[in-house]
């Protein structure tokens, strides 16, 4: 050992180690694609650097020495890895997340939740859905469906009908008992919000999620805000925003309607009794046009008109009704006016091309019967004490505005008159400023001024979102500001408000802190992850398959004005699970994994900061199991120098030189022709997501899985390994890093022996009953018969019952356990080898290097029933656990009349034969011997059946 100085503390560390391992060790931060304890230092990512008294170098390279003095975050060493991150970026091609994630406001994994969908997992769809948004059910029926912009589909044929797959997941998740989340324990902070729509909703439904008490203040009867009292019922049925809302207030948040803030509660009362404030009162203020006639009887604003409406208060119109401007409050308020009876006409100062509305809206306007007139603004309104006519004048558009959109002139001398009974203003809202200026809070152009990045208004621990911050906006826009309040009100409960701010600016100058704090990590990579993106054209996609989108007929539009019943109609769930396949999975399957990601995330790295030339390479999607794309390799060499140095099998290598330099198999070849044991371990290696693997489902998604540590029980190795879960579904299997094997064989990924479909027990080869087997082991005569798919808690649990009830016991296995343990396989140089390496993939790693011989040999590897030689013998049972039976002292078939087998048989037995099957394997957890008498321990990845139960 030796004493080194690493960031300013003297340590003692081994002398001939890498010191990248020692550090990683000791947990400091080492970043890092080409190196691998397993072999000797290679390659040249440059991300390992520290900083040395004589400079930066690699610390893969660098061993510790005497007196060495190092930094493992110092100015220079960060500067250095964000740009090698960025040229690594500036030739990396592909899209960490899929475009419809970026373009929802809410950043809501679109993706994953359509997988779900595409797998009828509708419940688990509106999970993943809540993690980033609530009021699913209300959302796939307002929601302008930004995410369908973005929708890569629009390069192919149409975007995909994602509000609509929305929607009918949210409404089965709302029939069949609706997800709701588990509540942590109290934190014993308070929090009040004011104001009861999208924005408070969310802010107090994620600060509930964190165990915080929450109490929602809100001026009118019911809670809702614009949904309630703004969009009309025939967009958002009353039923389905109860219902929704309902799955908000049932985590446990107090109410308190009627109770408006400086009427009957002072901000200063709240701020004394809370511990924090969310201000989300929205924009209710309409905007005047400054004309003359605007105060006469007759002339009114669109929000309070919609809000008198939905409220069931009676509005009293004339047969002909204006209504002035172009957003979907116009639209709203022209529709409902139609269905009071009113001969509807909607003006408009642009094109019907530069409307803001959400073009579906004005199009279902245009069949109900509205009328529009494009290119005209009114000048005046005229009357005697009421409106009786407008006076209107004809505009031309000129130069873009700040909006982008062509400015409206008037054309001089085009004013003419149209008759009129009621006109109705939805040219806009916005917040009262003179209210938020007598609570002393800041307000700028109709909105709170706050803190762009932590929502904080210019009072300490108030907060504001929604309509109050954006101006007038979606729900779905105000549904992601109310959940960024959130997090950043319980960073601030917690006292990290300022550091997290800081984080989320700069997250390169705060790595240490970020690293060494959870709720930074988290509001790092929940708020500013690193995102690339493909740029692509319809050229792109010339060979992707058109097929049509899923549309619903809507009602008939004579029907639809009379009424206030839902326009749209849903999808059917075969429509739905067609529709979702029409998703082309745009975003990385190893986005969650991917260490490019990570490191690029902390530390700032942008795709574009080094422009050049880029490589395109065809992805090679042949192969059955895994991808190849060579658009995200980063060369690092991991891929080849497992396949080549520790499995021995070769099957890919660089091809070409320079630049142009690839991945793949011998030139010519494709994946599908590769040939080897250990094709999915090179998924597991691939730091970047260049290779992955194709999992088993309709559509899988980038789902973010928990791994579970088990063992493979594809053979009696016993491989240390992880289950990936997401959500109770058995995703995939991987590798563990410091497990003693390190890798997994193809036969435990792909074969997936560990995720078998538990069956029904089986008489004489026929399916029976859980009942009738149980009557079996109850009155007949039986021998006891344990196979290797037990855990030896399951062997001794079966053993016991066995000696209590008389039942003779024996098992599937026979011969003898192994005399060799790991060690004496790693120190063996002459083996003498009679075993499949292919039935035993891990032999071709353990005995990399050894030489087979048939004499002189100094381990024996065999295939049992065998008995131990007088070397060091390696026996490798048909099994996981046989090696758990032998030591437990059951082995052998008994002579019976009848058996009861638990788990397969593996030979045909004579007489009665009822079978038990031993139960999904990634549902067990206890303990398994191996073959080289290891006793492993696994954990269950979901709960499950266990025979035992017909043994008690």
């Amino acid at each position: 050992m030796v004493k080194i100085i690493v960031n300013g503390k003297e340590l003692e560390a081994p002398e001939g180690k890498p010191l990248i391992d020692f550090l990683r060790e000791i947990g400091e931060h080492i970043p890092g694609f080409c190196y691998t304890n397993e072999l000797d230092p290679y390659g040249s990512c440059r991300l390992c650097l520290v900083s040395t008294p004589r400079g930066v170098t690699t610390s893969c390279t660098l061993k510790p020495m005497e007196g060495l003095k190092i930094e493992t975050l110092s100015d220079e060493v960060v500067s250095m890895r964000k740009t090698a991150l960025e040229l690594i970026l500036s030739d990396h091609y592909g899209d960490c997340i899929g475009p419809c994630q970026d373009g929802c406001p809410a950043h809501s994994d679109v993706q994953g939740y359509l997988a779900l969908i595409a797998m009828g997992k509708y419940h688990e769809a509106v999970k993943l859905m809540k993690e980033k948004y609530i009021l699913p059910a209300v959302l796939g029926r307002v929601c302008p469906a930004f995410c369908e912009e973005a929708c890569r589909r629009n390069l192919v044929d149409e975007p995909l009908a994602i509000r609509q797959l929305k929607r009918f997941a949210a409404d089965y998740d709302l029939e069949h008992g609706p997800w709701m989340p588990e509540i942590p324990p109290s934190t014993g902070k308070r929090i009040a919000v004011v104001g009861g729509g999208p924005a408070g909703l969310a802010c107090a439904y994620y600060l509930r999620t964190m165990g915080h008490e929450v109490t929602i203040i809100e001026a009118m009867p019911e809670l809702g805000g614009m949904m309630r009292y703004g969009i009309p019922p025939y967009r958002l049925p009353r039923d389905v925003l109860d219902r929704d809302i309902a799955t908000v207030m049932n985590t446990g948040i107090e109410v308190k309607t009627n109770t408006a803030l400086g009427r009957d509660v002072t901000l200063e009362e709240l701020r004394e009794s809370y511990d924090a404030v969310f201000l989300g009162v929205g924009a209710w203020r309409s905007r005047k046009m400054g004309i003359p006639g605007e105060e006469l009887e007759g002339v009114m604003h669109g929000i309070e008109f919609l809000r008198k409406v939905n409220m069931g208060e009676k509005v009293e119109l004339g047969e002909r009704v204006i209504v002035v401007g172009g957003g979907n409050t116009a639209m709203d308020v022209a529709r409902t006016a139609l269905r009071l009876g009113a001969k509807v006409t909607v003006v408009y100062r642009r094109s019907k091309a530069e409307m803001p509305a959400n073009e579906r809206e004005v199009e279902e306007a245009m069949e109900e019967g509205v009328e529009f007139m494009f290119l005209t603004n009114p000048v005046r309104i005229l009357g005697d004490g009421r409106v009786e006519e407008v006076e209107l004048v004809k505009m031309k558009l000129g130069e873009p505005d700040s909006s982008g959109r062509r400015r409206p002139i008037p054309i001089e001398g085009s004013e003419f008159r149209v008759k009129a009974d009621n006109v109705i203003l939805a040219i806009g809202q916005y917040c009262d400023e003179g209210f938020l200026n007598s609570l002393g809070i800041e307000a700028k152009r109709g909105k709170a001024v706050v803190d762009e990045v932590t929502l904080q208004t210019s009072i300490p621990g108030v907060f504001a979102g929604g309509d109050l911050v954006l101006g007038p906006s979606t729900v779905i826009e105000s549904i992601a500001t109310g959940r960024r309040a959130a997090i950043m009100i319980d960073l601030y409960l917690k006292g990290k408000l300022d550091k997290a701010k800081a984080v989320l600016t700069e997250p390169e100058k705060h790595i240490e802190e970020v690293l060494s704090d959870d709720d930074l990590y988290r509001v790092l990579f929940d708020l500013r992850p690193y995102n690339h993106w493909k740029r692509v054209t319809e050229k792109d996609y010339e060979g992707v398959e058109r097929k049509p989108r899923a549309k619903v007929k809507l009602l008939e539009p004579e029907r639809r004005k009379k009424t206030f019943d839902e326009v749209e109609p849903a999808l059917s769930e075969e429509e739905v699970l067609k529709e979702a396949q029409r998703c082309m999975s745009c975003g990385c399957m190893e986005v969650f994994r991917c260490k490019l990601r990570e490191y690029a995330t902390l530390y700032g790295a942008e795709q574009h900061a080094f422009e050049g030339e880029g490589n395109k390479f065809e992805i090679d999607e042949s192969h059955q199991w895994v991808t190849l794309d060579n658009n995200k390799c980063v060369l690092c060499g991991q891929c080849v120098r497992f396949t080549h140095e520790v499995a021995g099998e070769g099957v890919l290598d660089y091809l070409f030189r320079g630049f142009a330099t690839r991945i793949g198999p011998p030139l010519g070849d494709k994946m599908a022709d590769l040939r080897g044991s250990f094709i999915g371990e090179l998924a597991d290696v691939c730091p970047v997501g260049a290779i992955t693997e194709k999992l088993p489902f309709v559509k899988p998604g980038p789902w973010k899985t928990k791994p579970v540590k088990t063992v493979c029980n594809g053979c009696s190795f016993a491989c240390e390994m992880n289950v990936e879960v997401y959500d109770g579904m058995l995703v995939r299997a991987s590798s563990i890093a410091d497990s003693w094997n390190r890798h997994i064989c193809d036969h435990c990924r792909f074969d997936r022996p560990w995720a078998e479909d538990l069956t029904q027990p089986l008489l004489n080869g026929k399916p029976v009953s859980w009942e009738e087997a149980k009557r079996f082991i109850a009155e007949r005569s039986y021998a006891l018969i344990l196979s290797p798919d037990l855990t030896n808690e399951e062997i001794a649990f079966l053993k016991a019952f066995a000696e209590r009830k008389g039942v003779t016991i024996g098992s599937t296995a026979s011969g003898s356990p192994s005399t060799a343990t790991l060690e004496d396989v790693r120190n063996a140089k002459r083996v003498l080898l009679k075993a499949d390496p292919e039935k035993f993939p891990l032999l071709k790693i353990l005995l990399r290097g050894k030489e087979i011989v048939e004499e002189n040999y100094d381990l024996a590897v065999l295939e049992g029933p065998a008995e131990p030689l007088e070397v060091p013998t390696l026996i490798l049972h048909e099994g996981v656990n046989a090696a758990g039976l032998l030591k437990a002292g059951v082995k052998g078939i008994p002579e019976s009349e009848a058996y009861v087998v638990i788990g397969r048989p593996g030979k045909e037995l004579p007489g009665d034969v009822l079978v038990i099957p031993a139960g999904v394997w990634a549902e067990k957890s206890g303990t398994v011997t191996n073959a080289l008498g290891m006793e492993l321990k696994m954990e269950s990845a979901r709960e499950g059946y266990s025979p035992l139960g017909l043994f008690e």
